[in-house]
């Protein structure tokens, strides 16, 4: 591996990201060059591998898995990256894994499984892993970590940018100009795809997985009780920082909505997926509504899955209108591969021993180095 102490000699970093929406594995491999927070970088590879069936049944609904189950669904998962990155024959020095997240419970625990070893062994490089206990062990949420991502490609000299990402969960970052003392910010404004992804896999039976395009919300119709029973959840009433997932947006709670709200007819299941999807892209435009004055954006850069959602991106545009709204496209950063360059960037600060957190995004009493290293034996 070179020696990236006290040369700008290039290193290969492989990220790899898998999400809250459970639908796979993202891969990104990047050159970076330099010696400080803002190095040069070269995206070399990028690419989606979607999970097998067993894996994205287990982790849609990560909080009902047993610890037996876990341990299992760990050496497996860790395995698998193994064999699908193999398969690629890409040449790197290190890999930067995120693995799956299972819970997220800060300030208390976090737990991503994708057992290291198996990759280590397999190229006999070190991979670098559990990026968010660093942060959650400094009093912070261990999220989002992509803010400090979005600073390295979005930062500009005199106009303040956001970012976007609507993964199952959405997070937003205000990155303010150069010339803007006030602090980066970011947190999560609510669901994403995870509660749309649900209602789409029982009105089709479990033939979808997601709505394509958007076009079953498309067909449906603002369902204003829903609507309001839903925006009541008290995670909104929060003031960031904060951080969600599964455990306030889970199976149990999309469960006991499907309860309250009458769902017997094909029409009134496509009321509720467009009302879902009205929810994240309330909530998304609430939270840039609520930007304070010290922050003029008028430009937001969005990624994840939740971009391909014609009808979610038409009503984030409609509830905001004076907010230009762009898919990532930044020097081979694209919507897609994103976050699995986002931690290629968090390797790369690791090497280098270089803080990866912003305690103004995640309220970690301090900046720390995150992950950690599993050498190669």
């Amino acid at each position: 591996m070179p020696n990236t102490q006290n040369t700008r000699e290039p290193i290969r970093i492989l990220g790899l990201m898998t999400g809250s929406s459970a639908d796979g594995l993202d891969i990104c491999l990047v050159e970076f060059t330099g010696l400080d927070t803002k190095p040069e970088f070269r995206i070399l590879h990028s690419t989606e591998i979607p999970y097998p069936d067993h894996f994205r049944s287990a982790f849609i609904n990560p909080l009902e898995l047993s610890k037996e189950q876990i341990n299992t669904l760990d050496q497996e998962l860790g395995q698998w990256f193994a064999t699908e990155v193999s398969k690629l024959n890409l040449n790197f020095d290190v890999i930067a894994s995120h693995g799956q997240t299972i819970s997220h419970n800060p300030p208390i625990s976090t737990l991503q499984i994708g057992n290291p070893k198996f990759m280590s062994d397999q190229f006999n490089v070190p991979v670098i892993y559990d990026f968010r206990t660093a942060d959650i062990k400094q009093g912070g949420q261990g999220a989002p970590l992509i803010p400090i991502v979005d600073r390295l490609l979005f930062q500009r000299n005199d106009t303040d940018i956001l970012a976007l990402n609507i993964g199952g969960i959405s997070n937003l970052t205000i990155v303010p100009g150069k010339h803007n003392p006030a602090p980066l910010l970011a947190w999560d404004t609510g669901p994403g795809n995870t509660l749309i992804d649900k209602a789409v896999r029982v009105f089709s039976r479990g033939k979808l997985n997601y709505d394509p395009e958007g076009s079953i919300a498309a067909q449906g119709f603002a369902y204003p009780k829903l609507l309001e029973h839903l925006l009541n959840h008290k995670f909104y009433d929060i003031t960031p920082p904060r951080s969600a997932g599964q455990e306030q947006f889970g199976k149990l709670y999309f469960e006991n909505m499907l309860k309250l709200f009458l769902h017997s007819t094909d029409q009134q299941f496509k009321d509720i997926i467009y009302t879902l999807t009205v929810l994240t892209a309330r909530t998304i435009a609430d939270a840039c509504l609520d930007i304070s004055n010290n922050y003029t954006p008028n430009t937001m850069f969005v990624a994840g899955g939740g971009v391909y959602n014609h009808t979610l991106l038409k009503l984030i545009k409609t509830y905001l209108p004076e907010i230009i709204v762009k898919r990532v496209d930044h020097l081979g950063v694209t919507e897609s591969n994103k976050e699995a360059f986002g931690f290629a960037y968090l390797g790369y600060l690791h090497l280098l021993n270089l803080p990866g957190n912003i305690p103004s995004v995640t309220g970690a009493k301090q900046e720390v180095v995150l992950g950690k290293l599993f050498p190669p034996t």
